[in-house]
């Protein structure tokens, strides 16, 4: 008796939460959160979806969407507690299984993605989203020919969608084919013109191949006109400039890198390419700052320690040779000048403070 009467009671409370999801409209619920996450208010939508699971929280598409919030906003666990409720509650629909898989790609957990994905395939071998996530963590893997066979059959099932084509680019990239990535990365610029990210991966395409290297620049000026905040892009823009090696670009790239820098403060590939400018320049107070800050962010990266080592070793070495040569010559105010660029690089070399002092004393005599 007890256990027919714990039966009614919870199918009176999936009634009343299936009569409260209808109430609220759940797809038009979910439309408002997905609204708010493109527009970058991510706080917005998650109240909007928290307001949606009180709501519904029998309706697997209400997790679903938190899901979705808590990926946008980093926060793996509480994503991947909200996909697996939902999970719960569809009978593992493929698009809570691919958005399970998207996560676990995110945190590296390759085979665990591909389990994931191939669940979802099993479940409708038309859903084209699972395709192009299977494809993704076949690539990352370093399988890139298994991956363009799953990134074609994601373009054959949803010809329309540009996210399809930026799959196939990127394993056309992996397996040396530019021009097949190429035509890829345009056709997702020509279905989602309004797609900052195709233009963005478009122009790096460009930037990588010489052949199309003098193409990047309009492809990144789109990219940031259509998403201001892109960091990555104004990066990218600098070393288009930069490339070119015009005195007049110099102050415009920097305009972009420290822009990126406003953007994203832990960028490091933006503090390096900003070293490396004011080094040519011999500005090395900026260049050791920059640098340093290169290393904290990537302190393993060869490239930021072979610099550092450049600047340490082989420009001190050259400005304290120069200095001396000015010395000799009796141009006490250009060697003194040397000195001081060599301070710049070690400001606590009290070698080099003498060795001022001492220029300085000779000077004056």
């Amino acid at each position: 008796m007890k256990s027919v009467l714990k039966a009614m009671i919870a199918a009176l409370v999936l009634l009343a939460a299936s009569q409260s999801a209808h109430a609220l409209d759940v797809p038009a619920a979910v439309a408002e959160a997905e609204a708010l996450l493109a527009a970058g208010d991510h706080d917005g939508a998650l109240r909007a979806a928290n307001k949606l699971i009180e709501a519904a929280g029998a309706d697997p598409d209400a997790w679903h969407c938190r899901c979705r919030v808590h990926m946008a906003r980093a926060q793996d666990e509480d994503a991947l507690a909200d996909i697996n409720r939902a999970l719960q509650l569809s009978g593992r629909r493929p698009k809570d299984l691919t958005a399970r898989a998207q996560l676990r790609l995110v945190r590296r957990a390759y085979d665990a993605a591909i389990e994931d994905a191939d669940a979802a395939i099993a479940a409708d071998a038309a859903y084209a989203p699972a395709w192009q996530l299977r494809a993704k963590a076949k690539l990352r893997q370093g399988h890139a020919r298994a991956a363009l066979k799953d990134a074609r059959e994601a373009v054959r099932l949803a010809p329309e969608d540009a996210s399809a084509y930026l799959v196939r680019a990127a394993v056309f990239e992996a397996i040396h084919d530019a021009g097949k990535a190429r035509a890829d990365y345009v056709k997702a610029t020509e279905l989602e013109p309004n797609n900052a990210a195709a233009w963005y991966r478009l122009a790096r395409h460009d930037c990588r191949n010489k052949n199309d290297s003098k193409r990047a620049g309009p492809a990144l000026d789109k990219a940031i006109a259509l998403d201001p905040d892109l960091a990555k892009a104004y990066v990218l823009r600098a070393q288009v400039k930069l490339a070119t090696n015009k005195a007049a670009q110099r102050a415009s790239a920097l305009d972009d890198l420290t822009a990126a820098l406003r953007l994203n403060p832990d960028l490091a590939e933006a503090y390096f390419i900003r070293a490396e400018v004011e080094r040519a320049a011999e500005e090395y107070a900026g260049a050791v700052a920059d640098l340093r800050r290169a290393l904290a962010l990537a302190p393993d990266n060869a490239a930021y320690r072979a610099l550092w080592n450049e600047i340490y070793r082989v420009d001190a070495a050259r400005l304290i040779g120069e200095a001396e040569k000015l010395l000799n010559d009796g141009d006490y105010d250009g060697a003194a000048g040397r000195v001081r660029k060599a301070l710049e690089i070690d400001p606590h070399s009290q070698a080099l403070h003498e060795a001022l002092l001492i220029i300085e004393a000779q000077r004056d005599k």
